[in-house]
């Protein structure tokens, strides 16, 4: 990842900085990502009414898989993430789906070393990817759709890094809109992020169909595409 591919998971796995960052993410009413995510489920249930599992990487405290998990209620979810920390607050959030959920601490660059399950109906993944430059996000989606079943989805949903005009005017604005509990900790980024369109090609060039941005506000896209049927 440039710059920060050999600490980026190190960054995440440490217990401060996880818990700084949790007490920063906004709930309820404050959190603007809460459409996107309802949004990728209703799409998904146009095609796919019943998935039977629900594999959400880099997971964090499990906000994505739960709006899935609720929505799909026979689906089993598999969380996965590096860190321990949002591992501890994904079980005291995600208990109310028992045992439904499975727990995988893993990295997302090696989702077959983390032992993730192959045949997944939907594969998401949140604010994450943008650590990674354009030949880490293709190789992500790659492995990823390696995983899905035949017409299983890939959805995420993660900033992209529009031009520098557009850039400084999402941000100013967005603050009108996105309010966190309070400061999340600084942590290094790549800059430039990837584009929409390295999202969009890595999405084709991992073998996923129907490609498009179902979502977007500001500088945050929801992306999602289809693996062909059998």
């Amino acid at each position: 990842m440039r710059q920060e591919g050999p600490t980026a998971a190190q960054v995440w796995s440490d217990p401060a900085f996880a818990t700084a960052w949790l007490g920063g993410d906004p709930n309820g009413t404050r959190d603007l990502l809460e459409l996107p995510r309802t949004i990728a489920a209703q799409l998904v249930a146009e095609e796919k009414p019943e998935p039977a599992l629900i594999v959400d990487i880099a997971s964090g405290a499990g906000k994505f898989l739960s709006v899935l998990l609720t929505a799909f209620p026979r689906a089993r979810g598999v969380w996965m993430d590096v860190s321990e920390t949002m591992l501890q607050q994904a079980r005291k959030d995600l208990a109310g789906f028992g045992d439904r959920v499975d727990f995988q601490v893993g990295d997302m660059q090696a989702l077959r070393a983390a032992g993730l399950p192959e045949g997944a109906d939907i594969i998401t993944t949140s604010r994450a990817s943008h650590h990674f430059d354009r030949a880490e996000l293709h190789a992500f989606y790659q492995e990823a759709a390696g995983l899905l079943a035949p017409d299983g989805w890939l959805v995420n949903l993660d900033h992209i890094g529009p031009e520098d005009i557009w850039d400084r005017r999402y941000r100013s604005v967005r603050r009108k809109y996105w309010a966190p509990a309070k400061p999340a900790p600084a942590h290094h980024h790549n800059y430039p992020l990837t584009s929409a369109d390295d999202h969009l090609d890595g999405y084709r060039a991992a073998g996923l169909t129907e490609v498009d941005i179902a979502w977007k506000a500001f500088y945050t896209c929801l992306f999602a595409g289809r693996r062909p049927p059998a």
